[in-house]
Parts: C-alpha cells; sequence; structure tokens
C-alpha cells in the first residue's frame, strides 16, 4: 500500500513538472511571437516613414524643378526681348507694341465704328483684337470678304507681335487690291509666327500676291504667301 502510495506521488510530481515545462515553453513562445510582432511593426513604421520621406523629397524636387523652368523662360524671355532692341538699334519693342495698339485703336474709331470707344481695352489677346481690327477695317473700305484664320498660343513677344501686325497690314493691303475674298492665316510654328494671305478673284482663281520686300534678317523672312518673324512666340510662357 504504502509502495502504491509513493507511486502515485512520483507520477504526481512528473506530471506536475510536465506541466511546468508546458506552460514555459509556451511562455517563451508567447513572447517571441509578440517580439516578432513588435518587430515587424516598428519595420513597417520606418518603411511607411521612408516613403513619406521620399514623397516630401520627389514633391521638393518637383517644385524646384518648376521654379527653374519659370526662371528659363523668363530668361529667355529676356535674351529674346534684349536680341529684338539691339536689332531695332535699341528701340523698346514694348513702346512700338504701345505705339501700334494706339494706331489699332485709331483706325477702329475711324473706319469700322465710328465715334465708339476702345475695342482693345480688356482685349484677352491684344495682338489678335488688333489683327481683327484690320480686317474689319479692309472690308469696310473695299466690300471684299475678309476672314481670320489664327491660332497663336498667347505668348507673342512685344517685338514679334508688332511685325506680325505690320506684315499683316502689308499683305492685305495687297490683297485687297485684286481678291474677292482673303483669309489672313496667322498660326504659331515653334517659336516662329508664320503669317500667309490666301485669295481668290471674283471667279473664284487664287491671286498670286507681290512677295513682301524686306532686306535680310535675323527676325523675319519671306514665305510663299507672307512671311514668317522667328522667335516671335515665347515658348513655356503661360497662356
Amino acid at each position: 500500500m504504502i509502495v502504491l502510495v509513493i507511486v502515485l506521488a512520483v507520477v504526481a510530481v512528473v506530471a506536475i513538472a510536465f506541466i511546468l515545462f508546458g506552460r514555459s515553453r509556451f511562455a517563451k513562445s508567447l513572447a517571441t511571437t509578440t517580439a516578432e510582432r513588435d518587430a515587424a511593426a516598428a519595420r513597417a513604421a520606418e518603411a511607411e516613414a521612408a516613403r513619406d520621406s521620399a514623397t516630401a523629397a520627389a514633391e521638393e524636387a518637383r517644385a524646384a524643378a518648376e521654379a527653374a523652368a519659370v526662371k528659363t523662360t523668363e530668361a529667355e524671355s529676356a535674351r529674346q526681348e534684349a536680341e529684338a532692341r539691339a536689332a531695332s538699334g535699341g528701340v523698346d519693342p514694348q513702346v512700338l507694341w504701345m505705339l501700334e495698339q494706339a494706331r489699332s485703336e485709331r483706325t477702329w474709331r475711324q473706319s469700322v465704328a465710328i465715334g465708339e470707344g476702345s475695342y482693345l481695352d480688356g482685349a484677352d489677346d491684344p495682338l489678335l483684337a488688333a489683327l481683327q481690327v484690320e480686317l474689319d477695317a479692309a472690308r469696310e473700305d473695299v466690300g471684299a470678304i475678309v476672314e481670320l484664320d489664327a491660332e497663336l498660343p498667347g505668348a507673342v513677344t512685344p517685338a514679334g507681335s508688332v511685325l506680325v501686325l505690320r506684315a499683316a497690314q502689308e499683305l492685305l493691303a495687297r490683297a485687297m487690291k485684286t481678291a474677292e475674298e482673303t483669309t489672313l492665316r496667322v498660326h504659331a510654328d515653334g517659336d516662329d509666327v508664320v503669317v500667309t494671305v490666301v485669295a481668290t478673284d471674283e471667279a473664284g482663281e487664287p491671286v498670286t500676291l507681290e512677295a513682301l520686300e524686306i532686306p535680310e534678317s535675323a527676325d523675319m523672312v519671306t514665305e510663299e504667301g507672307g512671311v514668317r518673324i522667328r522667335r516671335a512666340v515665347a515658348l513655356g510662357s503661360p497662356g
């Protein structure tokens, strides 16, 4: 009987030992799992922080690139203006352009809408408005059909605007002598502006226009039906 009690006691002790050992291993396993989870969470937080930092750096780089592009555009526009001023003997192109706009206003009041106020004041694009004045005046003077086909980027320099308007005036004057229908075309080609006239007579036959007589110039050259004004567009400018 005593032996049986001893055996049972030994078995109980062994069972308790196994239970305690199992709990210890479970506790260690749980601690390891928790530590690994915490480490994974820390790595995920570090990765997110690195991603946010990279995004912020990319935004800063984009903003810096845009600022540099604006400065480059401004510098290029200033260079073009300086070249135009040098080519014109030091005359400020902005002054010439303002004088041309004043002449267009006078043409509007005297030939198109007598007694009415300003036509260019508040115009979104003064160059297109001035070109339209020339067509309206020509239509009133000769009674012919005159249309404008224009597509400009809204960034024509003052010097370019003066040359475009003056070239259009001279080309229209030549066309009005014999043409029944005339279309003035003004389109940008890269940083150039091409001004041409397409004219037909009463029979619908094309009218060959006499080419403009201009000296050799870095600013303007003749083309079939008109002229090309070089570097008239400030590329990259807004609008």
